[in-house]
């Protein structure tokens, strides 16, 4: 085949046979082949896309100390780490972690053979990993496996309480497997890992930044960079997101673009997005509010009901994502309504391809006759770059990562519990949308100004960060961040 890019002959593997049967192994952009010479031919493919990485080993004797004139030493062998696309009894897809060990023993001399596997080996990172230098990084950084190198923060306290278990257990592993070296940081409080974000002179050299938490070290690490006086260059380092919160809305996301099974597993399809080291632009949202002149987004905006139900809940943050179930019952039994005047300037089919002017400060009026202004009283306001602002919230179904639009959703009073209730329970279809009592509008900013002199006074949520009650605008960045995704 024209696009065979090497092809050799190995001794396939199986179980505890390490003799192997002799096989043609054929690799391509796409594929790995693996076909029998003997009778038969029976052939094993292996998508290059669904490898995460591959080790050179030497010939394991499993009667050391007994060895005779016949004992092989001078085999290789490859062995390769790769998580297919699988189904389970009930149909359901997953992505299933298998091995091949592949030996060699094309040379009379190990290191002959031990030279030839690592050829194999080079060739299959070439592939597997990305090779891109990105503009954040020194132009000294050569270009390497040996020198691609992630930043991962931890936060022990993210939802049930098990991330740096997790960690240990599960996510090192996956590091190893796919020979990614790392710096790890465990922070101790609320604000660490912006600290250390937006200070460090050694950002430069990581090939990208992880977290591994809920959505709340993603919000620190985007304000971190754009804090930072070289944000004009460090927004471009990805950064890559682990779910172990409460709240994940970022990962689900990234895997609803790929349509992968992330509810049987979200942190399989999450590391690998990020072990590959691939990745792609998406856009960010800048916000400014009374008390906070400059904060960076990257999921959402929120204010009324739903944000009510994230604040509110947080005290159950131990029973995961439950906690927003249990919130909004609780808060659709006592529904609210809040005073305030909500401004939005929509879509109209020139979406922007690069950042837009500067909104007027808050204390100023919009000038730009496209926008549209509604005042009165809302049970919610809420707003999402992204599809998914939790592993169940489908709230913005045609969203794309860097389609330049922020999605608006207002639902004005009056609406009955009822309806509030088939507002909540549609979300995990996405089919909201279409409520009559509902108006979701794609635009590129928007103004609120919650009216505080009547009333009960909701919260604001950025990224499901808690903010007081304060007039908040919010304008798209398009295509300022970056994140890893397969």
């Amino acid at each position: 085949m024209s696009d065979i890019i090497q092809e050799d002959i190995f001794y396939y593997c199986e179980e505890k046979n390490f003799r192997g049967i002799e096989s043609k192994v054929c690799l391509s952009q796409l594929s790995l082949t693996i076909t029998e010479t003997g009778s038969g031919n029976k052939k094993r493919t292996i998508n290059v896309d669904d490898v995460i990485g591959c080790l050179c080993m030497r010939n394991q004797d499993p009667n050391e100390g007994q060895r005779n004139h016949e004992q092989d030493t001078v085999s290789v062998f490859l062995c390769i780490y790769f998580y297919s696309l699988s189904k389970n009894f009930k149909k359901s897809p997953y992505r299933k972690r298998e091995t091949a060990l592949l030996r060699c023993h094309k040379y009379p001399s190990f290191v002959e053979n031990c030279d030839h596997v690592a050829k194999w080996q080079s060739m299959l990172y070439s592939l597997i990993q990305s090779k891109e230098l990105y503009p954040h990084m020194s132009a000294t950084t050569p270009n390497t496996s040996e020198s691609r190198r992630l930043l991962i923060f931890v936060n022990p306290n993210s939802g049930p309480g098990v991330a740096l278990k997790t960690f240990n257990t599960r996510i090192r592993s996956f590091l190893g497997e796919a020979n990614i070296s790392y710096d790890l940081i465990v922070t101790t409080h609320v604000g660490h890992c912006q600290k250390i974000v937006q200070d460090s002179t050694d950002l430069p050299k990581y090939t990208g930044i992880v977290a591994v938490s809920g959505d709340g070290l993603l919000y620190e690490i985007f304000n971190g960079l754009f804090a930072r006086e070289d944000w004009a260059t460090m927004c471009e380092i990805p950064v890559g997101a682990i779910p172990q919160g409460s709240g994940n809305g970022l990962a689900r996301s990234l895997a609803h673009f790929n349509d992968e099974p992330y509810l049987y597993d979200p942190l399989v399809v999450s590391v690998l997005n990020v072990v590959k080291l691939k990745s792609r632009e998406m856009d960010l949202c800048l916000i400014n509010t009374t008390n906070f002149p400059k904060l960076i987004s990257f999921l959402s905006v929120g204010w009324g009901l739903m944000a009510d139900i994230d604040i509110e809940s947080e005290r159950l943050r131990m029973i995961g994502e439950a906690r927003f179930t249990v919130g909004a019952l609780a808060r659709v039994m006592r529904l609210r309504t809040y005073k305030a005047t909500i401004s939005y300037l929509p879509v109209d089919g020139n979406v922007p391809s690069e950042q837009m002017a500067p909104l007027p400060p808050l204390d100023e009026p919009l000038s730009d006759q496209r926008w549209v202004t509604e005042t009165g009283e809302f049970v919610c306001i809420y707003s999402s770059m992204v599809p998914f602002i939790g592993t169940d919230l489908f709230f913005a179904p045609k969203s794309v990562l860097n389609d330049g639009i922020i999605w608006l959703m207002i639902v004005k009073a009056p609406v009955s519990k009822f309806q509030v209730t088939q507002l909540l329970l549609s979300m995990d279809k996405g089919t909201h949308v279409q409520l009559p009592w509902v108006t979701f509008v794609p635009v590129t900013a928007f103004r609120l100004i919650p009216d505080k002199s009547v009333g009960p006074q909701s919260y604001l949520v950025v990224d499901g960060e808690k903010l007081d009650t304060q007039a908040i605008q919010a304008q798209i960045l398009p295509r300022k961040g970056r994140i890893f995704m397969r």
